[in-house]
């Protein structure tokens, strides 16, 4: 999908949903002042946060979909992660004063009227969270869109915490029990939780996280793909916005092959990546030499005996006027043993040749 369209669709999509949400926050507002339930009343601030997300996201995903420029040439896809903290940080804020109103109540407990119209604005409400839960998963999958999977995903919730108020309801209406505080922390509770979620989320994004394996995967298959490539490593994919990605990967070619030929290669595996994916790559060419006889049993003995924990070596050279063997290796978690994969290594390479050696662990 191209990006123009992407972005027209996240934005329709999110539109409706703001609707929907102030159309939800208004009626169930209206019904728990009438009743005064702070349950109810605390589930409409939840959809009127929802709507005040929408609000922040849609005007987040347009500033993100503006072009690149002179001062940020990688674009401005950030935005919408700048954007979504701010909203994680206020999310938790209107989940403590929901909860301190429902403390208050439950220690104070007041009679509810619980009519037939507030269990009816409570169904409607879980019938129309579950069509958008429905809506935005269909399309956030579609366009490939975080932002509206995670609406989504806080449609459930919102469909899971308006059902426990409606229970609620009928509880007090036919024991006489005063639950309604204790609903309405209870509803605190879930804000507060999926806010969290939304912050420790966003901030892994700003950090830099691991990329997607999939995308990982794919990429490089791709560059795999070309025989002339005989491995790749150090691939790096950096995130730039939902649709902005930028990575940069190490391609290993013979290297009595001719420079030009391998510009070619690159440039070509450059475009199907691009055109793939969306990823706009860089390849670096990494030689390796065939005919060194010494190098080439050096790397077949540390692959052998590195192989079992699931990692790999590369960038192997041997620098005869310095005596020294350097090597990176990859490993595939944090929880292979770091200390024993370069003891292996170490003894693999002075097996070969009795140099000093020196290994670098990557974790990507």
């Amino acid at each position: 999908m191209e990006k123009s369209s992407r972005t027209k669709t996240a934005l329709v999509t999110l539109a409706i949903g703001l609707a929907l949400n102030i159309a939800l926050g208004a009626a169930k507002l209206v019904t728990g002042v009438l009743a005064d339930s702070t349950a109810v009343t605390s589930d409409a601030l939840n959809n009127l946060s929802d709507a005040a997300v929408s609000v922040v996201t849609i005007i987040a995903t347009a500033l993100a979909a503006r072009a690149a420029d002179h001062e940020h040439p990688f674009g401005h896809g950030r935005y919408e992660y700048i954007a979504t903290f701010i909203l994680g940080a206020v999310i938790v804020a209107v989940g403590a004063e929901v909860f301190s109103s429902g403390l208050k109540r439950a220690i104070t407990p007041v009679e509810v009227d619980m009519n037939v119209a507030v269990w009816a604005t409570l169904a409607a409400a879980i019938a129309v969270k579950s069509g958008m839960a429905v809506f935005y998963r269909v399309y956030g999958k579609r366009i490939g869109s975080d932002a509206i999977k995670a609406a989504a995903v806080d449609s459930v919730s919102d469909a899971g915490v308006t059902s426990a108020v409606l229970i609620c309801a009928v509880v007090e209406k036919f024991t006489g029990a005063h639950i309604d505080g204790y609903a309405s922390m209870a509803v605190a509770a879930v804000i507060i939780v999926f806010a969290v979620r939304i912050l420790k989320s966003t901030v892994s994004r700003l950090l830099g996280e691991r990329p997607d394996p999939k995308l990982h995967a794919e990429v490089k298959d791709i560059i795999t793909s070309d025989p002339r490539v005989l491995s790749v490593h150090d691939l790096i994919i950096n995130d730039y916005g939902a649709a902005k990605k930028i990575a940069e990967a190490d391609a290993v070619f013979p290297a009595d092959m001719a420079f030009t030929d391998v510009h070619a290669v690159c440039d070509a595996l450059e475009r199907s990546v691009a055109e793939k994916t969306g990823v706009r790559l860089c390849i670096h060419a990494d030689p390796l030499i065939l005919a060194d006889e010494r190098l080439v049993l050096l790397r077949e003995r540390i692959d052998g005996a590195i192989s079992a924990y699931g990692a790999t070596a590369h960038d192997v050279a041997i620098d005869d006027e310095t005596k020294k063997v350097t090597l990176d290796i990859t490993i595939p978690d944090g929880k292979a043993p770091q200390a024993e994969l370069k003891a292996q290594a170490e003894a693999q390479a002075r097996s070969v040749v009795p140099y000093d050696v020196e290994v670098v662990i990557d974790y990507i």
